[in-house]
Parts: C-alpha cells; structure tokens; sequence
C-alpha cells in the first residue's frame, strides 16, 4: 500500500498525472489531489486502488530491484559497538544499518532504536561501548536482483529497506528513497 504522503511523488515517477492516476485508479482526479495536498484522508478502498493503479504502471516500466539498488551496502558487523553505528550513520547521512555475521545479514540496528536505548540508560557513554549484537532488529527482507520493483511497494509499509541478494550474498540496499529517485 502506498504511503498517502508519498503518492505525488510516487505518481510523477511512474510518469502519470492526477488525472491519468484517476483513471487507471478508477477514482475522481479531485480526490487525488486533495490526498496529494493532505487535506484529506483517503478510505482503504481509494489507497488500495491508488497503489493497484501505481504497481500496474511501475509493472509496465519493467524496473527490476538491480537496477534501483544502492551499492555497496553500508552495513556493520554484529560484534561492533554501538558508537561505530552512530559514526557511520553520521557519516553517510542514514538512519539504518544492515547487521552482518561472517558476510550474512542477521539484523539491523536504527538511529531510532539507538535513541530508545539511550533514553531508557543513566549513563549514555556506557551503552555506547555496548556491542550491536546486544541490540539488533529483524532483519530486512530480501529479494532479488530481478525482483519488480513494484513488488517493493508493500514491503516498504514494514520496514525502511529492503536488501538485494544473489545467493545468500547481499549486493545492493533499497530504501523508499531509491524508488522515489530511480529514473523511469
């Protein structure tokens, strides 16, 4: 399902204007810029066929995972400490972090999470020399290179990332930004 805040933008790189998002989607255009616009908000039904709409019109471009990935993936391991995350985050400007053990993903860990665990410890410095393997989140999900990238449109109402994988091998990282900016 498609984010309401995120429909304009979803809409213009998929290559359809209001109206044309209206047809495909079976709704009035009127309603769709109003849910562009934030002023109002959209039923189930109206959301599930504005994403229906978008995913058929993505399936048509053909864009494949591979093709949308960022690579190579900022990641740590999970015996690093916490501090480390914080400076690559920092560093990359992201929120998350993909967790590895022997070269496989086993988690994540999130400049959110980091913010809970030190909001919760008298003594922020401690926490910081913790390792991540003490505070790691599921991890992403995974697909394929040759994965649709509408197929990645649901995911992404679950989690912030989803990782490219060949084998058991991690080759690319896609968060909704990625989507957002791939060129049709």
């Amino acid at each position: 399902m498609v984010d309401p805040r995120q429909l304009k933008k979803l809409r213009v790189q998929v290559g359809l204007t209001q109206a044309g998002l209206a047809r495909e989607a079976g709704v009035s255009q009127s309603i769709v810029a109003k849910v562009e616009a934030g002023r109002v908000d959209p039923t189930f039904s109206t959301i599930r066929a504005l994403s229906a709409a978008l995913s058929s019109k993505a399936a048509a471009k053909g864009r494949k995972a591979a093709e949308v990935m960022s690579s190579p993936v900022i990641g740590v391991e999970a015996d690093a400490k916490l501090s480390e995350c914080v400076s690559l985050m920092r560093k990359n400007a992201i929120s998350q972090l993909p967790v590895f053990s022997s070269g496989r993903a086993v988690g994540t860990i999130s400049e959110g999470r980091i913010l809970e665990i030190l909001s919760t410890n008298p003594d922020p410095a401690k926490l910081l020399d913790q390792r991540v393997s003490d505070h790691i989140q599921p991890v992403f999900a995974t697909v394929g290179r040759d994965t649709p990238v509408e197929a990645l449109f649901s995911l992404f109402g679950y989690m912030p990332a989803v990782l490219v994988t060949s084998g058991e091998k991690v080759q690319g990282i896609i968060t909704k930004i990625d989507v957002l900016d791939s060129r049709t």
